[in-house]
């Protein structure tokens, strides 16, 4: 079983923690989930890997490429952006359609903003429980009403009841929570929970987070509700942080 260092409280991983990154069209910030975590030689929060909150302006191509034992969860804010991939499929992609990509042992893709739009998204790339798996990519429609003040699940393990899959004990949800709203947050026995601020301002008890700062709670304590100062967009992951993960990814190891 991995090691996973206790979260104390309630961790915080500031947007100072990031890599941030500008080349011409493409702003990109990379974030390492467990970096305030003090794990030996692991960035990572269990298999929850790397994040990119990327910015990708109007008529950017990102040419054909491979990634390998990642699990990739594409989820967009803004923007409409056309998938081509080495498995023959050609699909657009936007806030109410979510791909994900199980690289396995070997996908390719290329990436084209559609459109005069800025896509705002979070390239989530997720540690497999083992490498070299068949690859895989999944596409589904989202209704954005679904989660409007309310928790939507996008993503779990294989034989869950998520719309979507990745091999890895972990589990993805979103929100829009208007000024003024609260919530608390979903929980699942022995999944700690990372919760990122995509845009927008929350308090969690004494804890105020604002955009592109994240919070961590530990699955076996108690999480305040957290309330929306401003209209604010969430997602949160839980994961299983003893559950046993791959480091051969292309990013995400």
């Amino acid at each position: 079983m991995p090691s996973a260092a206790p979260i104390n409280g309630v961790g915080i991983v500031s947007p100072e923690t990031h890599q941030v990154r500008s080349h011409g069209p493409f702003q990109l910030r990379r974030i390492h989930p467990g970096i305030s975590l003090d794990q030996q030689d692991d960035a990572g929060f269990g298999g929850l890997g790397v994040i990119d909150h990327a910015r990708l302006q109007p008529g950017l191509v990102v040419r054909m490429h491979e990634h390998r034992n990642d699990e990739i969860i594409s989820y967009m804010r803004s923007g409409r952006m056309l998938h081509t991939d080495s498995a023959g499929r050609s699909e657009v992609i936007s806030p109410d359609r979510l791909m994900v990509m199980n690289a396995g042992r070997g996908f390719y893709h290329e990436e084209k903003v559609l459109g005069d739009d800025q896509i705002e998204m979070l390239q989530i790339f997720v540690r497999p429980e083992a490498a070299d798996a068949e690859p895989n990519v999944q596409f589904v429609a989202l209704d954005e009403a679904e989660r409007d003040g309310q928790w939507r699940l996008l993503a779990g393990p294989e034989g869950s009841d998520a719309p979507t899959f990745v091999r890895q004990a972990l589990y993805l949800y979103d929100t829009h929570l208007p000024a003024g709203r609260s919530t608390e947050l979903p929980s699942k026995p022995g999944f700690d929970r990372w919760l990122y601020v995509f845009r927008g301002n929350v308090a969690a008890g004494e804890h105020k987070a604002g955009k592109h700062t994240a919070l961590m709670f530990a699955g076996d304590g108690a999480s305040p509700k957290v309330e929306a100062s401003e209209d604010t967009d969430l997602v949160v992951f839980l994961v299983d942080r003893t559950a046993r993960f791959s480091r051969e990814g292309t990013i995400g190891g």
